[in-house]
């Protein structure tokens, strides 16, 4: 662009990351060059020519949930013609919004977006950014808030009262639940369905850890110091759901005689090692598909109508 304009360097940057500091005339002829080379920077708010790529956030990749499915939707967006550009945030709120940033300094067409925490109040500030540059956001299992963003959505009441149907036919008396966060809209669905049809004769604990292995893993190693009667376990994620089985294993316990253990999502590899999980598996292929077929749409037709699509999971026994 400098060469383009006959300019320097720094006042091309400078027009593009602190245009008020530019004169009018100078800064409207680089703005117009950027626009013309399908360029746009982190600050400005020049919108690219379309380049057929789609950003994809996830925040765990060592998830198999978001593994599985990050690596479905590759497959689709390459069979429409689509690149992907992928980052993983790692959990963590500033690497979600470096992400977000490069991703716009790419210049992606639309991104898909699951952001790394899924408290009800999370409101990252890049939002606004990309409102501003008509970049389309696709939400996928988390949303944010009163979302005014198209996304898909796991049916996580659903999800609840399955599990609880489960559990409602087998011959446990103790009951304990291990949730992600209080104040996780997934969380808290998930908890509000099972224990709207949980037989209320049994014994029934709950506890909130978070999503993770190692949080759920420490809960449920506490409550098997002081608790040592047969007891089943719901796991309300497979990361949940792979701490539990952590724990109970190395207290001992066997496996469908001391504890039985209901998942929501997959227990990645647990067969291999002798343990067949009941769970709610989730049609990630359907996730997938959807997601990029409104990213594209939105691409196409900017003024689309807000989609919101509910998938429910189905019950392996």
């Amino acid at each position: 662009m400098a060469l383009a304009s006959g300019l320097s360097k720094i006042t091309v940057s400078r027009a593009l990351s602190d245009p008020d500091k530019v004169k009018a005339e100078t800064r409207d002829k680089i703005l117009t060059i950027a626009e013309q080379m399908g360029y746009f920077s982190n600050t400005s708010n020049i919108k690219p020519k379309k380049n057929k790529l789609i950003g994809i956030v996830n925040p765990n990749m060592s998830n198999p949930f978001f593994g599985e499915l990050t690596k479905i939707m590759s497959k689709i967006s390459s069979e429409l013609d689509y690149d992907i550009l992928m980052f993983d945030s790692y959990e963590s709120e500033d690497i979600e919004t470096q992400s977000i940033q490069r991703m716009i300094s790419y210049g992606v067409d639309a991104i898909i977006l699951s952001v790394i925490s899924s408290d009800r109040n999370y409101q990252p500030d890049y939002l606004q950014k990309l409102k501003s540059l008509n970049i389309p956001v696709i939400l996928i299992d988390r949303e944010i808030g009163n979302s005014e963003y198209s996304g898909i959505y796991i049916d996580n009441l659903h999800c609840g009262t399955e599990v609880a149907n489960y559990i409602n036919l087998i011959n446990y008396q103790n009951v304990v639940v291990i949730a992600g966060s209080e104040y996780s809209n997934v969380s808290t669905d998930r908890v509000r369905g099972f224990t709207s049809v949980i037989d209320k004769s049994k014994n029934l604990t709950i506890f909130h850890a978070d999503f993770f292995i190692e949080a759920a893993y420490h809960v449920t190693k506490s409550y098997l110091r002081t608790n040592k009667e047969k007891v089943v376990f719901a796991g309300m994620n497979n990361q949940i759901s792979l701490g539990i089985l952590k724990a109970c294993i190395e207290a001992g316990l066997i496996f469908k005689q001391d504890f039985d253990l209901f998942s929501i999502d997959n227990v990645p590899y647990a067969e291999i090692y002798g343990f067949k999980i009941p769970c709610i598996s989730h049609n990630l292929y359907e996730i997938g598909y959807q997601a990029i077929n409104l990213a594209i749409r939105s691409i196409d037709k900017p003024n689309t109508d807000i989609s919101k699509i509910i998938v429910r999971g189905e019950v392996n026994i």
